[in-house]
C-alpha cells in the first residue's frame, strides 16, 4: 500500500519537476503537489456542507480556495515555477481557515477551524526551511491573536450552527489536524530512520574500507623504502618526488657460495635462514640509521643518507662490523634452531648519487621504485662482487673519512667491471 500511495504522489508531482531536480526536491514537489489536491477536494467537501447547512458567506471561503488553490496548480504545471506556488499555497492555507472562523462567529461557533492554519508554518518548514517557516509560524500566532482579540459575531444571514453540529465541527477539525500531524511526522521520523539506517550502513562500510586499506597500507609499507615511506606520510598528497643529487653512503651485500648453499639444504631451509639472517640485518642496519633499498635473492642494497658525511660513512662501516659479527657468532651449536653459518661479503662507497623515483611505464600501467644510481651505487655493488671470504671492501672516498676510526688495509688497484680504470679499494679489518 505503501509502495503505489508513494509512487502516485511521485507521478503526481512529476508534472512540475524539472529535469535539474535532485530525488529530494522532486520528492518535496510531490508532496506539495499531492497536499494542495487533497485541500482543493477538502475545500469543496468543506464548502458544500456549509452550503447544506445554510451557511452561505462561510462557504464561500473553503470554495473559493478550491478554486485559487487548482488555478496555482495549473499555473504550476505550466510554469514549473514551484516558490511562487508554494507562496500561494501557504498564503491561502494561512489566512482561509481565519476569515471562516471569524465569517462564523468566533472559536466556539466555528469550532476553532483556525487550527488548520498552523499547516502553513508547518508546510513553510518542510518545503522552504527554517528561515521562511518562522515568519509564517510569527503570522500564525498573530492572526491567532487578533481573531481572539475581535472574538466575532456571525453575519445576519448566517444561520446559527446547532451545538451538535459543532461538536462534530470541533472534532473533525482537531481530528483532522492531529491526523496530518502525525502523518507528516511519522513520514519524517521514518525518513530520519532510513537515513540513519543508510549513514548506519555507510558507517560501517567505510569502516571495513579503512580496515581493508590499513592492510594493504601495512602490507605494502613492507614493500617500501624506508625514506619512500618517510615522504609519503610526510605529505602524502605531493604524487612523487623529483629525482636529485645527493651525497649518500652506499652498501651492498651477499651471501657467498650461495650457489653451494642451494644443492645442500633444502630451498625452504635455506629461506627461513636467510629470513632469519636478514631480519638480525635489518635490526642493525636501522640500528644505524640505513634504508634497506632493495632485496634480490641472497643480496641486499642499503641507502645512508645522514646529512654529516663522516658520521654517515662510520654508520654504514658499524653496520657491516656488526653484521659479520652476528655472522661469525653463528656456531655449531646453533643447528638446532635450524641455522647454519653464512660468510656475507659487503661493498660500501661513498659519494653523489642520484636519488629518487624512477618510473617505468608500459601496457599495464606505471611502476615506481625509489633507489639510488650512479657510479657510486654501481662500485659499492662491484666492490661487492669482488669482496670474498667475508670481506667489507670499500672505495677510496669512503676510506679516507674512516681511516682515523677503523683499521684500513689497502687491497690494491683493481680493475671492476665497467670501469675503465683500477679503482683503489680498502678492506676494513676488526
Amino acid at each position: 500500500m505503501k509502495k503505489p500511495l508513494q509512487s502516485w504522489i511521485e507521478r503526481l508531482g512529476s508534472a512540475g519537476s524539472l529535469d535539474v531536480d535532485t530525488p529530494d526536491e522532486r520528492l518535496r514537489k510531490a508532496i506539495l503537489v499531492f497536499l494542495a489536491s487533497i485541500y482543493c477536494m477538502a475545500g469543496l467537501l468543506w464548502g458544500m456542507a456549509y452550503l447544506a447547512l445554510g451557511l452561505t458567506l462561510p462557504a464561500l471561503f473553503p470554495l473559493g480556495y478550491s478554486v485559487m488553490s487548482g488555478a496555482s496548480l495549473y499555473v504550476f504545471f505550466r510554469t514549473k515555477l514551484f516558490r511562487f506556488f508554494r507562496s500561494v499555497q501557504l498564503l491561502l492555507i494561512l489566512l482561509l481557515p481565519f476569515l471562516v472562523q471569524f465569517s462564523l462567529g468566533g472559536f466556539d461557533a466555528s469550532g476553532t477551524v483556525m487550527i488548520w492554519s498552523i499547516l502553513a508554518p508547518i508546510g513553510a518548514l518542510m518545503f522552504a526551511g527554517t528561515g521562511q517557516a518562522l515568519r509564517w509560524f510569527l503570522s500564525y500566532l498573530a492572526l491567532m491573536i487578533v481573531s481572539g482579540m475581535l472574538g466575532g459575531k456571525p453575519a445576519a444571514e448566517v444561520t446559527p450552527i446547532p451545538p451538535l453540529i459543532r461538536t462534530i465541527f470541533f472534532i473533525m477539525n482537531l481530528g483532522g489536524v492531529s491526523i496530518i500531524f502525525y502523518v507528516l511526522l511519522q513520514y519524517f521520523v521514518r525518513e530520519r530512520e532510513q537515513a540513519m539506517a543508510v549513514m548506519d550502513m555507510e558507517h560501517h562500510r567505510v569502516i571495513r574500507e579503512k580496515e581493508r586499506l590499513d592492510k594493504i597500507k601495512n602490507v605494502m609499507a613492507n614493500f617500501v623504502p624506508e625514506t619512500m615511506k618517510s615522504i609519503i606520510e610526510n605529505d602524502p598528497d605531493k604524487g612523487h618526488m623529483n629525482r636529485h643529487i645527493q651525497d649518500a653512503t652506499i652498501l651492498f651485500l651477499d651471501i657467498e657460495g650461495f650457489t653451494t648453499l642451494l644443492h645442500t639444504y633444502s630451498m625452504e631451509r635455506i629461506n627461513r635462514v636467510i629470513e632469519d639472517y636478514f631480519s638480525c640485518f635489518y635490526d642493525i642496519i636501522q640500528k644505524y640509521g640505513g634504508d634497506i633499498n632493495e632485496l634480490a635473492g641472497d643480496g641486499m642494497m642499503v641507502i645512508f643518507m645522514e646529512r654529516d658525511p663522516f658520521k654517515r660513512s662510520h654508520n654504514a662501516i658499524n653496520a657491516a662490523l656488526e653484521i659479520q659479527e652476528h655472522c661469525l657468532s653463528v656456531s655449531e651449536e646453533n643447528k638446532d634452531n635450524g641455522l647454519f653459518p653464512i660468510q656475507v661479503n659487503i661493498g660500501v662507497c661513498s659519494g653523489e648519487v642520484h636519488i629518487g623515483p624512477t618510473k617505468m611505464t608500459g601496457t599495464g600501467g606505471d611502476r615506481w621504485t625509489f633507489t639510488a644510481s650512479g657510479a657510486v651505487t654501481i662500485m659499492a655493488a662491484r666492490l661487492c662482487d669482488y669482496a670474498q671470504g667475508g670481506q667489507i671492501l670499500v672505495g677510496k672516498g669512503t676510506a679516507r673519512r674512516i681511516e682515523n676510526s677503523f683499521h684500513l688495509t689497502l687491497v690494491g688497484r683493481v680493475e671492476l667491471k665497467n670501469f675503465k680504470d683500477p679503482v683503489e679499494v680498502y678492506q676494513v679489518t676488526v
